[in-house]
């Protein structure tokens, strides 16, 4: 399955654009591709210009051709003087992975977690307070004593 985007520039009008895509249609079918989806992207301003033309129109086509007719295909839409650029994107279909449910979590009360948290906090504090800063210079000093 292949994508073609091509850019139709504006001195075109939309009147000019169904014989525009029914003849690129038709270059795709003569080399054997089946179109499976069409959809106009309507009239926008290019990223720049290009051979002095600002807007185009963006037509997209969905296909089914084979591998080795693309190189043709590319090489008859680069003659083709109604299309000011193309791309060909090959479609690789995936398979979606499932996606994982995460488990609830628990619903805490938060005032019972308030409640047995204020001892602990005490007690932090009390322990932060022991700390010797000689002690602690002295065991870093043995770790890393090679």
């Amino acid at each position: 399955m292949y994508e073609l985007l091509y850019i139709v520039p504006t001195p075109f009008t939309e009147n000019d654009l169904d014989k525009i895509a029914k003849q690129t249609n038709e270059i795709i079918s003569s080399l054997g591709g089946k179109i499976t989806k069409e959809k106009n992207l309507g009239n926008r301003k290019l990223a720049y210009p290009i051979k002095q033309i600002h807007r185009g129109f963006y037509l997209l086509v969905n296909f089914e051709i084979a591998g080795e007719k693309i190189q043709v295909l590319d090489q008859k839409l680069k003659l083709t003087p109604e299309i000011l650029r193309h791309i060909i994107i090959k479609i690789v279909v995936t398979k979606k992975r499932p996606v994982k449910v995460k488990k609830e979590e628990p619903v805490v009360d938060e005032k019972k977690l308030a409640k047995d948290s204020a001892p602990e906090k005490e007690k932090d504090t009390e322990k932060s307070k022991k700390i010797d800063l000689k002690k602690l210079g002295e065991k870093i000093d043995e770790l890393f004593k090679i």
